[in-house]
């Protein structure tokens, strides 16, 4: 999507002008996905996603003002919220710097492929039982790992926990592993 939405232009102008409904507004049209995209990035069990998400709405109100109607105000926001879970990430000493730019990667196309889905809802429960079926064709370590990160929701410190290896072995193999389902998957529905 290119350019922001009218009724987004409308809702911004009002937040600038200090109207405090249309914060809450903003607030209450983001928070259900970006609390969701924080699970994915931190681990469902971790205890910090509602100061990230604090953290990130305070941020955009902050920042507000520059914002450019490039893109929409969701992933704007989404932007945001991935820099607030790094910044989480190097404060806890989660990631070393070689690490950063694989899972960045890994993160924005997640956070692209998130967005899409949540328009889409019935084409998400074939995608999803297709994925499955694949899941179930692949080998047992990518199974294993892709298993232990989407249905488990572990952390990447709790994936490398749990198969005692090294977090930077955990995103190779998790890189690995989600494109070479990506692939079965394609095949799968072309096949049909």
């Amino acid at each position: 999507m290119i350019g922001a939405s009218l009724d987004e232009r409308k809702l911004v102008e009002k937040v600038l002008q200090g109207d405090e409904r249309a914060k809450f507004d903003l607030y209450q049209a983001h928070k259900q996905k970006l609390y969701s995209f924080c699970v994915y990035m931190m681990g469902t069990n971790d205890p910090e996603i509602e100061d990230i998400l604090q953290e990130v709405f305070l941020t955009a109100f902050q920042k507000l003002s520059q914002f450019e109607f490039r893109s929409s105000l969701n992933t704007w926001l989404t932007q945001i919220c991935i820099h607030q879970c790094y910044r989480r990430f190097r404060r806890k000493g989660r990631l070393v710097a070689q690490e950063q730019d694989s899972l960045e990667g890994l993160l924005l196309t997640k956070a692209v492929e998130s967005a899409d889905q949540h328009s889409r809802d019935e084409e998400q429960k074939e995608k999803t039982e297709i994925v499955r079926s694949a899941l179930e064709k692949m080998g047992g370590p990518c199974r294993q790992i892709l298993e232990l990160r989407s249905q488990a929701g572990a952390s990447y410190i709790e994936i490398a926990r749990v198969l005692k290896v090294p977090m930077g072995t955990v995103m190779s193999r998790l890189a690995r592993c989600t494109a070479d389902l990506k692939e079965l998957v394609k095949r799968m529905i072309d096949e049909g």
